[in-house]
């Protein structure tokens, strides 16, 4: 790629997680131009110093200056407050109220949900939110924000229906009913049979049907681990597949990235 050309479509995602940094380095109008690097946590650092580790060793961060800049946050704190009772200078209290745990420095971080009719709240250490905006125009997302996002994107027909994201170690569950959010929850364990448990109990609690409802199913390899689990309970299970939704010379770069990078990506 031609550094003197500008790139005005090119977009830096990075995903920010206790287990490890993802950086992706997109052009739109250039299938060929997509970077990705990871970088694996060192738990004796705080995740400020292990951002000032990644960005030296990645090689694309710093090509252009002031670009803007997209950052997921794994959080495991998060609430949703209803639209009409949205008061940004109220964000901090409602959140601390919910988490009292939570450190008096952090930021708390809301994402409007017009679509939803309401506003998600999630926190992240303050020194590592003044080294991500150092990097440019941040904007800053919940995995939660861009895979409704990206529901909303592809349109989906049901009026009922749940998706879950699973990885080796975690699992997000959006439950849907009519386009409209319903719950919004995680789940660490690195036992698939506990993810089926929790994924199962929350599927009854929400009472969609095992024979006319549908499972939307996303993530890395934990996915395959997790179906043949889910396909004894539910009739209606879809594997959300990236071989369907990027161009084809982009399947081999897009394998290890976590799917809301992903679908940050489609949704951008």
């Amino acid at each position: 790629m031609d550094r003197n050309t500008p790139n005005l479509n090119k977009t830096l995602s990075i995903r920010i997680s206790t287990n490890g940094f993802c950086f992706c380095s997109y052009t739109a109008s250039q299938p060929d131009s997509l970077q990705y690097y990871s970088y694996s946590v060192n738990n004796r650092i705080t995740l400020a110093a292990n951002l000032d580790e990644a960005l030296k060793e990645c090689p694309f961060v710093n090509d252009e200056a002031n670009m803007n800049v997209s950052i997921i946050v794994e959080a495991d704190r998060f609430t949703t407050i209803p639209n009409e009772y949205d008061n940004k200078s109220e964000h901090a209290a409602l959140f601390r109220t919910c988490f009292p745990q939570v450190a008096a420095t952090d930021r708390i971080i809301a994402n409007r949900l017009p679509a939803q009719g309401v506003t998600l709240l999630f926190a992240i250490d303050e020194k590592l939110y003044d080294r991500l905006c150092s990097i440019g125009n941040a904007t800053f997302y919940s995995p939660i924000s861009i895979l409704l996002g990206f529901l909303e994107k592809q349109s989906i027909g049901d009026s009922k229906y749940m998706l879950a994201c699973c990885d080796c170690n975690s699992m997000l569950l959006l439950s849907m009913s009519e386009g409209r959010l319903q719950l919004a929850n995680s789940f660490k364990s690195d036992d698939m049979h506990d993810h089926a448990f929790y994924l199962l109990s929350i599927w009854k609690e929400h009472k969609l049907q095992q024979e006319s409802d549908t499972l939307y199913i996303c993530g890395d390899k934990g996915v395959e681990d997790i179906t043949p689990i889910l396909n004894m309970f539910i009739q209606n299970t879809k594997r959300i597949n990236p071989n369907e939704l990027f161009r084809p010379n982009l399947l081999n770069r897009i394998t290890k990235i976590p799917f809301d990078l992903q679908a940050l990506l489609l949704c951008e």
